[in-house]
């Protein structure tokens, strides 16, 4: 027997079930193996992805960290400083040449601001290469004097105006306020109301003589930004800054001089749903509760990432820094190992398959001793004619009409019983097949002398017998079909073996069969229990 052949057999022949059992065993076998293996490698790589994230994240975290580390330390510097000389506001070149030092030594910082609980403020940054001071005194909280100096301190420049602007109202000195000065606060990304660009401000209160001042110093988040971009996070890896509302900073593409370098903003990745890389990672960092350690996992552009967060500062609602990479980038090694185990997985099933036909090949001698249970129906012409020359047996069993007793020429209700009994048998024991059409000696009589006017008033009489006097629960176990044999329509009953008892019903009365050799063996009630107890 060749492979070939089995696979072209019908699913009920013998042959095919075994070698598709054979198959089948190796394939479970197998595949609970493979699923071990990606159980195991699936582990290892979010194993190697937390350790990987963990480190990335840190590192960007870290890099943060030492841009805004500067900053505190100035900025209570200063405070000490402002404090020891009892500068106000109104103290423009003291205050200058204690601000501009700051803002040229250290990069990060855009301009500083001093202001007091009265609505007073000095405010100083550098513009192209001058210097802008901004002061504003008390009661005066509509407008403002702006004044111009060169770099080497010269004025340049002065003048007032409206200004609808309050520094008591700015998160910076909101949050230093409440912080009662015990600590340095940072502020939550916001927009700087005289450069329009995100950023985030230090800040820390001190109270004198009844009034709380604030000094504030400022870092425009692009630069931070600018600074992640060239840390090594790996091949597609990606540092970014995201605000407690969720919002993904975008630095502007646009040149340092245009309009649209003005107009970098947080975008909200709630309300962006399936927009760019970073909103799918704050996305899903979002929907599984903004863990602040951990994996996150999730997709975008039909790529696979991992996803980390942590917090810059112990601050509540402060911002964070998030770190992306690819996993097909990142985790090739492991790749190689599954593609590894998916060829190996592939070359035993060739094997598996191989073995099995082997097998059935050794055992076919064998198999084709084994009662025939089913007909095969791509070559049922062959099948039936060996059965009938077989002759009967206790598998198979004859009958010359399905209705109709041929001594009378009258349908009899007798002819209907007696095949019913041997389908009750057949059930009852290892099943078999019942021909119909058949006379004993083996004659093609076909089924015309039981008068159907088709086909389907055939199967249809049949199925009504069968759930009548067998109970439609066994239907399941019965297979009936018709076939042109020499001119003749022959019926084919096939039965499996059933798991329960089966009764044949007749009017008020019930009967238990079972198939011995070629007949059909009606048992006592207690026969009958004790057959039961042991077959069952």
């Amino acid at each position: 027997m060749r492979l070939a052949s089995l696979l072209h057999r019908s699913p009920s022949h013998i042959r095919w079930r075994l070698f598709r059992d054979l198959v089948l065993l190796v394939l479970v076998t197998l595949g609970l193996l493979v699923l071990v293996n990606w159980l195991l490698l699936d582990r290892l790589k979010r194993e190697q992805a937390s350790t990987q994230i963990a480190t990335a994240t840190a590192l960007v975290r870290k890099e943060v960290q030492a841009l805004i580390g500067p900053v505190q330390q100035q900025l209570l510097i200063t405070r000490d400083d402002l404090r020891s000389a009892d500068l106000t506001q109104a103290d423009a070149k003291a205050l200058n040449d204690r601000f501009r030092p700051v803002i040229r030594h250290v990069d990060q910082i855009s301009g500083i601001i001093f202001a007091d609980d009265r609505g007073s403020e000095y405010f100083l940054r550098l513009e192209n290469g001058d210097w802008i001071g901004r002061e504003r005194q008390p009661g005066r909280s509509s407008s403002a004097n702006w004044i111009r100096w060169s770099i080497q301190g010269k004025e340049l420049s002065a003048q007032s105006g409206a200004l609808d602007y309050d520094p008591r109202l700015r998160p910076w000195f909101l949050d230093a306020v409440k912080a009662g000065g015990k600590r340095v606060t940072w502020s939550a990304p916001y927009i700087f109301h005289a450069l329009q660009v995100p950023g985030i401000t230090a800040s820390i209160a001190w109270k004198e003589g009844g009034i709380t001042r604030v000094l504030g110093m400022d870092v425009v988040l692009s630069r931070i930004v600018a600074a992640l971009g060239k840390l090594p996070l790996g091949p597609g890896g990606r540092g970014f800054l995201v605000s407690d509302d969720q919002g993904v900073y975008v630095p502007s593409q646009g040149k340092a001089n245009s309009s649209a370098a003005t107009d970098a903003r947080f975008f909200s990745a709630g309300k962006n749903p399936g927009g760019p890389l970073l909103f799918n990672a704050v996305a899903a960092w979002e929907a599984e509760a903004r863990p602040s350690e951990g994996l996150i996992h999730f997709r975008s552009g039909g790529r696979d990432w991992w996803g980390g967060f942590l917090p810059i500062s112990s601050e509540p609602d402060t911002a964070w820094v998030g770190v992306v990479l690819p996993a097909s980038e990142t985790f090739g090694i492991l790749q190689n190992r599954w593609q590894i185990v998916t060829v190996t997985a592939l070359v035993i099933i060739a094997l598996a398959m191989g073995s099995a036909g082997l097998l059935v090949r050794k055992y076919s001698r064998r198999l084709r001793d084994l009662p025939k249970l089913s007909i095969d129906r791509a070559n049922y012409t062959q099948d039936i004619l060996d059965l009938i020359r077989s002759g009967e047996d206790r598998c198979l069993e004859l009958k010359s009409t399905m209705r109709t007793n041929l001594h009378t020429g009258k349908p009899g209700k007798e002819i209907e019983l007696a095949w019913l009994k041997g389908v009750a048998a057949f059930l009852n024991t290892e099943g078999g097949i019942l021909l119909l059409g058949v006379s004993d000696d083996g004659t093609l009589l076909g089924l015309e002398a039981d008068q159907f006017e088709s086909d389907d008033k055939c199967r249809l009489h049949f199925k009504n017998l069968l759930s009548h006097h067998l109970g439609a629960e066994n239907a399941r176990l019965v297979r009936f079909d018709l076939y042109e044999l020499e001119g003749k329509r022959i019926g084919a009953v096939e039965c499996e073996r059933s798991d329960l008892p089966v009764y044949l019903g007749n009017k008020n009365d019930e009967a238990f069969l079972i198939r011995n050799g070629p007949s059909n063996i009606e048992l006592s009630i207690s026969r009958a229990v004790r057959y039961i107890q042991g077959r069952f």
